[in-house]
């Protein structure tokens, strides 16, 4: 855990904007344990978090800043992590069902043709005989029409 040293004020905040932290101790200024995770944060806002009491070496954030704390911290972790894997599931589930709607489709397009093939049998039968019976009609037509004239 680094530890930063910062000059506080009377009410043990940190003073203007001016000052900042530095590594090496100095007269005046008083040690503050940052997390490692935390560093960058407390850096870009560390006039604006205040000590946890007179001889702490932790600091408490403003109301509208986060804590700096290791357990504030790991809990955004794990927050993101649980949706991380949320996420994960539902795109394992999505590919899968996606996997399952095209095996589906391959089939339905599969039965489809058989059916038309079927389909076109049985047609091609029925067209021929059609054929047949038409023309026999035909022909037994002009052979009845002969005998009627006679």
């Amino acid at each position: 855990m680094p530890i930063y040293y910062v000059k506080p004020d009377s009410d043990n905040k940190f003073p203007d904007k001016d000052t900042t932290p530095v590594l090496e101790p100095a007269d005046d200024l008083r040690a503050v344990n940052i997390p490692t995770a935390s560093v960058q944060y407390f850096l870009r806002y560390w006039w604006m978090y205040a000590f946890k009491g007179d001889g702490s070496q932790e600091v408490k954030a403003p109301g509208n800043l986060p804590p700096l704390d290791n357990d504030y911290l790991q809990e955004l972790i794990d927050q993101q992590k649980k949706q991380i894997d949320q996420q994960t599931t539902d795109i394992q589930s999505l590919q899968k069902a996606n996997k399952d709607l095209k095996s589906s489709n391959e089939l339905t397009q599969q039965g489809l043709m058989e059916a038309v093939d079927y389909l076109s049998s049985q047609l091609t039968p029925a067209s021929t005989t059609t054929g047949t019976d038409s023309t026999a009609t035909s022909s037994a037509a002009p052979a009845s029409s002969a005998a009627s004239e006679s």
